[in-house]
C-alpha cells in the first residue's frame, strides 16, 4: 500500500510538471517564429490575443470587389517586405487604388503637360494580375502642383488648364482594357473633399473657377469617357450628419440638373468607438440616393486619444468589432446592385498614413505582416455575422 501511494504521488507530480507551461490564454494566434523544419515539435504560440490564423481571403468572402492601396514604387520593388506586400495583395484583393500616384500633384507637371508613368505602371500591374483600378483623385485641394498654385494666367486660362487636365487624364486611362474589352480603370474619384463640414471648402479651385467647379469637373470627365464610373469622395460622411446632408443635397442637385455622377465614396476613417449608432444610419442614407456606394478608404484607429502606450486586448477587440460593423452594415444595407466595393487604406500598420511610430494600429496586418483579429472582424461582417 505504501508503495502504491509513492507511485501515485510521483505520477501526480509528473502531470503537474507537464501542464505548468499552459497559461490558459485564448487560442487564436499563429506561430510567432518560423518553425524549424527539422524539429519534430516546432514551437507554436497560439496565445497571442491580437492575431489569428486566417482561413479565408477577403475577396473570396465578399460578393463585391475588395480593394487596397498601392504605389508604383512598391509594385516595382523586389525587397522582401514589398514582395510579401504583393503576395498579400494578390491573395486578398481584386481592386486597387493608387494612394498618391494618380493625383493631380503627381501627374499634372506643367501647363498642358502630364506625366502618367506611375499610373501606367499601376494599371499594367492590375492588367497582369487581374485587378480593377479605381482612379483617385482628379481634383483635391491638398494635391495641387506647385506651378499651378503660382499660375499667373487669367481665371479663364486657369479653368482651361483644369478642363484639359481632367479630360486628358480620364481619356488616357480609358485606353487600357482587359481581354474581354473591359477598361482596367473602372472609375474615378472626380472631386475629393469639396465640403468642409457642411459648407463649401474654400480652395484654389473655388477662388479661380467658382463654387461650381465640382459640377464642371464631372461634366468634363464624362465628356472624356462616357462609360467610366464617376464618384464624389469625402470623409466623415458617417459621423457628421450636417456634412452628409450637404452631400446628399449636392447629389440631388446633380441629378436634377443632369450633371453626371455614378457613386459616392464614403472614406470611413473611423475610431474604435466612433461612429456608433450613426454608422448604419449613414450607410442607409447614402444608399437611399440610389447611387453606387464605395467604402473607399477604410481604417480604424485604436488609439485616437493617445491614451495607450501599447495596444490592449480590450481596445483590439473593440477595433475588431468596428471592422465587423462596417462589413456587416455595408453588406446588409446597401442593395447588391449599388455595392461598388470596399477598399482598405493600407495593408499593414507600418504603411498606414496614420503611422507615427506605432500607436494607432489601424489596419488588418501588423508590421510583420501577421494577420490581426481586425481581419477576422471584417470577414465576419462580410459573411453576415451581426456585431
Amino acid at each position: 500500500m505504501k508503495l502504491l501511494k509513492i507511485i501515485s504521488v510521483l505520477l501526480l507530480a509528473m502531470c503537474i510538471g507537464c501542464s505548468s507551461g499552459d497559461d490558459g490564454g485564448p487560442q487564436v494566434g499563429g506561430p510567432t517564429e518560423t518553425p524549424d523544419p527539422d524539429s519534430e515539435t516546432p514551437p507554436v504560440d497560439n496565445s497571442d490575443p491580437f492575431l489569428y490564423s486566417a482561413t479565408q481571403n477577403l475577396k473570396d468572402v465578399a460578393d463585391f470587389p475588395l480593394g487596397n492601396i498601392v504605389s508604383a514604387s512598391k509594385l516595382a520593388s523586389t525587397s522582401a517586405s514589398n514582395t510579401t506586400f504583393k503576395d498579400i495583395l494578390n491573395q486578398e484583393y481584386n481592386s486597387i487604388t493608387a494612394e498618391n500616384d494618380m493625383k493631380m500633384a503627381n501627374m499634372f507637371t506643367g501647363p498642358d503637360t502630364y506625366d502618367f508613368s506611375d499610373g501606367d505602371a499601376i494599371v499594367a500591374y492590375a492588367l497582369e494580375n487581374g485587378f480593377r483600378v479605381h482612379g483617385h483623385a482628379l481634383i483635391w485641394h491638398s494635391s495641387i502642383p506647385n506651378w499651378l498654385n503660382t499660375f499667373e494666367g487669367t481665371d479663364e486660362e486657369f479653368e482651361a488648364q483644369i478642363e484639359a487636365y481632367v479630360k486628358a487624364t480620364v481619356a488616357h486611362f480609358a485606353e487600357v482594357t482587359d481581354g474581354d474589352g473591359v477598361p482596367v480603370v473602372a472609375s474615378w474619384d472626380v472631386v475629393n473633399e469639396y465640403f468642409d463640414g457642411s459648407a463649401v471648402r474654400t480652395s484654389l479651385f473655388t477662388q479661380r473657377i467658382g463654387t461650381d467647379f465640382h459640377e464642371k469637373a464631372f461634366q468634363w470627365a464624362r465628356e472624356a469617357d462616357p462609360d467610366v464610373k464617376l464618384f464624389y469622395n469625402d470623409y466623415n460622411i458617417a459621423g457628421e450628419v450636417d456634412k452628409r446632408n450637404a452631400i446628399i443635397s449636392m447629389v440631388s442637385n446633380f441629378i436634377s440638373d443632369d450633371i453626371p455622377i455614378d457613386g459616392i465614396g464614403m472614406q470611413m476613417h473611423l475610431n474604435h468607438d466612433w461612429p456608433s449608432t450613426d454608422l448604419p444610419t449613414s450607410i442607409q442614407d447614402i444608399a437611399d440616393t440610389g447611387l453606387l456606394v464605395h467604402i473607399s478608404e477604410l481604417d480604424v484607429k485604436a488609439n485616437y486619444s493617445d491614451d495607450l502606450s501599447e495596444l490592449t486586448v480590450e481596445r483590439a477587440q473593440a477595433q475588431e468589432e468596428q471592422y465587423q460593423r462596417v462589413g456587416y452594415y455595408y453588406t446588409s444595407i446597401v442593395p447588391q446592385a449599388q455595392q461598388f466595393g470596399l477598399t482598405i487604406w493600407g495593408v499593414r500598420d507600418q504603411d498606414s498614413w496614420l503611422y507615427d511610430g506605432g500607436s494607432d494600429w489601424p489596419l488588418l496586418y501588423d508590421n510583420d505582416f501577421n494577420t490581426k483579429i481586425t481581419h477576422r472582424g471584417l470577414v465576419d461582417g462580410l459573411e453576415g455575422v451581426a456585431p
